[in-house]
C-alpha cells in the first residue's frame, strides 16, 4: 500500500477516536462521518470550534425547531470546515429556511441541510430564483415519481437548480440510468434519483456507464454498498473498477487490522463507504462538487433508515 494511502487512513482513525471521545453522543455514525470529512481536509476535527457552533445554534433556534438533534450534529461539523466561518452565515441559513417554508416545503431536517446548501452555494445569487426553480423542479419529479418522491429529495432539487439542469435532461438521465439497472440490486427507485443527480452534476454519460458497471462488479464480489450512499458511488468511481475494488479491500483490511470497531461494531455497507471515501480523499482526483453535503445526507438518510428498522423490531 502506498504511503499517501496509508497515511490518510490513520489519520481517519485517529480523528474517530478523538470525535468517539470528544463528540461521544454524537452517536456512532456520526463519530464516523466527522473523521471522513476532516480526513478529507487533511485535518485532525476542531472540535471546540464545533461545540461553539453548536452552542450557537442552540440559542438562536427553539427547542422544537428541525436545527436541533442529528442534523445539528452534521451541520456543525460541515461548518466548522471552513477556515472563514462567520456566524453571520447561520443567519443566512435561518433565513434561507423562511424562504424554503414560504414556498411550502415542509419543514424537516432534510430542509435544513437544503437550506445550508443554498446559502452556501447561492451566495451572490437571487435565492428566491433558486427555490422557484427548485420546487419546479420538485414539482416535476413528484408528478413523474410520486410514489418515491419526498422530503429526502429536497437536496437533490436544490442542487439541481443551483447548476439550472434542465427538468428534461434530469427526466430522460433518470429513465436511462433506471434501463441500465435491471441487472443490479437496488432496492427502490429513489436511490437511483440520487445516483442521477451525482453523475449529472460531476460527470457524462460515460461517466454513467463507468459507475454502472463499478457496480455491477461490487455485486460480484460481493461487496455491501449502502443505498444511502449511492450519490457517492456516482462521484467516486470514475476510473477503473478492478482497481478500486481491490484498493477498497485493502483498505478495509488496513481499518480492521488497526482499530476493531470497523470489523466488530459496523454495518459492512457503511464500512465499505468508509473505505471508498479515504481512497477518492487521498487521491490527486478531478475536483468533484458537493462530496461532503452528499456524504452528509447518505449518513442522515442511513441514521433515519437505522433507527427505523431498530422502532419496527421493537414493535415485532
Amino acid at each position: 500500500m502506498e504511503k499517501f494511502l496509508e497515511d490518510r487512513i490513520y489519520l481517519t482513525i485517529n480523528n474517530y477516536r478523538s470525535s468517539k471521545v470528544e463528540l461521544r453522543n454524537d452517536g456512532d455514525l456520526i463519530n464516523h462521518f466527522a473523521s471522513l470529512i476532516y480526513a478529507h481536509y487533511k485535518r485532525k476535527i476542531p472540535v471546540e470550534k464545533i461545540k461553539e457552533i453548536r452552542k450557537y445554534i442552540k440559542s438562536t433556534s427553539s427547542r422544537m425547531s428541525s436545527f436541533r438533534g442529528e442534523i445539528l450534529y452534521i451541520l456543525s461539523i460541515l461548518l466548522a470546515c471552513d477556515d472563514d466561518f462567520d456566524y453571520k452565515f447561520i443567519e443566512d441559513i435561518y433565513n434561507t429556511m423562511d424562504l424554503l417554508k414560504g414556498e411550502d416545503f415542509n419543514e424537516c431536517d432534510y430542509l435544513t441541510l437544503t437550506a445550508f446548501v443554498i446559502a452556501k452555494y447561492g451566495k451572490n445569487k437571487d435565492k428566491k430564483v433558486i427555490i422557484s426553480k427548485m420546487k419546479e423542479v420538485y414539482l416535476l419529479l413528484k408528478e413523474k415519481y410520486y410514489n418515491i418522491t419526498g422530503e429526502d429529495d429536497y437536496l437533490v432539487c436544490a442542487l439541481w437548480a443551483l447548476n439550472e439542469i434542465d427538468v428534461e435532461t434530469i427526466k430522460e438521465f433518470i429513465d436511462t440510468i433506471y434501463d441500465n439497472m435491471s441487472e443490479i440490486n437496488i432496492k427502490s427507485k429513489n436511490s437511483i434519483q440520487g445516483l442521477t443527480n451525482a453523475i449529472i452534476l460531476n460527470g457524462s454519460s460515460g461517466h454513467m456507464y463507468r459507475t454502472i458497471e463499478f457496480m455491477m462488479q461490487l455485486e460480484k464480489s460481493g461487496l455491501k454498498f449502502a443505498d444511502q450512499f449511492l450519490p457517492l458511488i456516482g462521484l467516486l468511481t470514475n476510473r477503473e473498477a478492478r482497481k478500486t475494488l481491490n484498493l477498497i479491500e485493502e483498505v478495509t483490511e488496513k481499518l480492521i487490522e488497526e482499530e476493531s470497531e470497523y470489523e466488530y461494531y459496523m454495518d459492512k455497507g457503511f464500512r465499505t463507504v468508509i473505505s471508498l471515501c479515504i481512497i477518492f480523499f487521498a487521491n490527486n482526483f478531478e475536483e468533484r462538487k458537493y462530496i461532503d453535503e452528499l456524504l452528509a445526507l447518505g449518513v442522515y438518510c442511513f441514521i433515519k433508515s437505522k433507527n427505523k428498522g431498530m422502532f419496527a423490531e421493537a414493535l415485532a
